[in-house]
């Protein structure tokens, strides 16, 4: 067949066409960057993700790492600010909505939120709200969560004499049985609360339950000085009663979950691990730290998305991200492949979210009752956060292993954060 001239224009017309309609549906479709700390949830980010292009079709998500956790991720965060490298936004603690804020690298999101009423329609509870404000605005959504919690060995305390159907109820209660426990000798130890844990979360929890914080909202008095503070330095010295002999966090850990210690008190996160290990074990139950306080609250270890581009579009196309993620949708996936607890109240409401959540997480009942008052950690303004919970650590080391009062404890801790600050 002869080839024409126009036949061969005809045919390169059509093949410049066919190229073109790819290229202009990848024209069309935004590409998000998101910064994260937790190579260990790369499928939940990854369904994350899948899920939210499905419904917003003109979008797409790309995870970056940016460190292994937290702390890592901050400082990463840091030196891209300096270099103008950032990602569109970051998933990360929300203790740092203070840093991010302060140095220009989070954007405010005001715009998107609206005022804290518009926040708790979205299903936020208020103690989780004031978490994400920095000067009166807000600087992110919070993803997920997670708390203090009691992990008992039911078969150990059965041995020691507990006969009641519920679990105990006050400090004075769970020390009193761990002491009985930790009585039998023959290496079995009472029980170990988690301390040492970073930013000093444990005595904050403890100091949140009896009515008190770590400052005054101004942030210019320390206010664990007070009665409150001694009560939560008196209840470690009870619980430190309850051990046989002082073990590091690690080594607690292991003794609990091989069946050789009674109560250990550590985050919600370790839930499915610690039921794995205890199957076929022993008999384990999680209980809710004891809230003596009508106006007490639980110290979260909370996360959530924060944005940094400044691109008003790309803002928009931002924020439907992180709305997905802090909706039904985005909670339910985060419940799926993580030990965090969800954060949105309107799920947490919802009698076949939790059918579903209970069916995957079934010690998470008790704790999920406690989200109402769950507030997020405290970080100190003052580039000496680190020494100051190093030292208080260190101050709740010798009261837990019964080297220090609690007063005199208190005393050094007061002193000396007073000095770093």
């Amino acid at each position: 067949m002869r080839t024409t001239r126009r036949k061969v224009l005809l045919a390169t017309a059509s093949a410049i066409g066919s190229l073109a309609v790819p290229a202009i549906v990848r024209a069309a479709t935004t590409k998000l960057t998101i910064s994260h700390g937790a190579p260990a949830y790369l499928k939940m980010l990854a369904e994350l993700g899948q899920q939210f292009s499905a419904k917003y079709s003109g979008v797409r998500i790309d995870f970056i790492a940016g460190g292994e956790n937290w702390d890592p991720l901050l400082q990463s965060t840091l030196r891209s600010a300096l270099v103008g490298d950032l990602p569109d936004a970051t998933w990360q603690s929300l203790t740092y909505a203070g840093i991010l804020a302060k140095r220009g690298i989070s954007q405010p999101m005001d715009a998107f939120t609206g005022d804290v009423k518009a926040l708790s329609a979205m299903g936020l509870s208020q103690p989780l709200i004031d978490a994400t404000q920095v000067g009166g605005k807000t600087y992110s959504l919070p993803f997920g969560t997670t708390i203090p919690v009691i992990y008992y060995n039911m078969t150990l305390l059965r041995r020691a004499g507990y006969s009641k159907n519920e679990l105990p109820s006050s400090w004075d209660e769970i020390a009193a049985i761990g002491k009985q426990v930790a009585s039998f000798g023959e290496g079995v130890n009472g029980g170990y609360i988690e301390y040492m844990s970073t930013n000093a979360w444990m005595f904050q929890n403890i100091l949140g339950t009896l009515g008190s914080r770590m400052m005054n909202p101004e942030q210019t008095q320390i206010t664990f000085a007070g009665p409150e503070g001694l009560q939560a330095l008196e209840i470690l010295a009870k619980f430190g009663r309850t051990n046989n002999v002082d073990m590091t966090q690690d080594q607690a850990r292991q003794a609990f979950n091989s069946g050789i210690s009674g109560i250990h008190i550590r985050t919600a996160s370790g839930i499915n691990s610690v039921a794995k290990a205890a199957s076929g074990k022993f008999e384990l139950q999680v209980g809710q730290l004891p809230v003596p306080s009508p106006q007490g609250r639980l110290i979260g270890a909370g996360h959530g998305f924060f944005m940094f581009t400044k691109d008003p579009e790309r803002q928009r196309r931002v924020w439907d991200f992180i709305r997905f993620a802090a909706d039904r949708d985005g909670q339910a996936i985060l419940a799926k492949h993580t030990g965090y607890l969800p954060i949105n109240m309107i799920a947490l409401n919802d009698s076949k979210f939790l059918e579903s959540y209970f069916g995957d997480h079934p010690y998470h009942r008790s704790v999920v009752e406690r989200m109402s008052i769950t507030g997020d950690q405290f970080s100190f303004p003052s580039d000496n956060t680190v020494k100051i919970v190093d030292m208080m650590a260190e101050e709740m080391r010798k009261v837990v292993t019964q080297r220090s009062e609690p007063k005199q404890a208190l005393a050094d801790m007061t002193k000396q954060t007073r000095k770093l600050l």
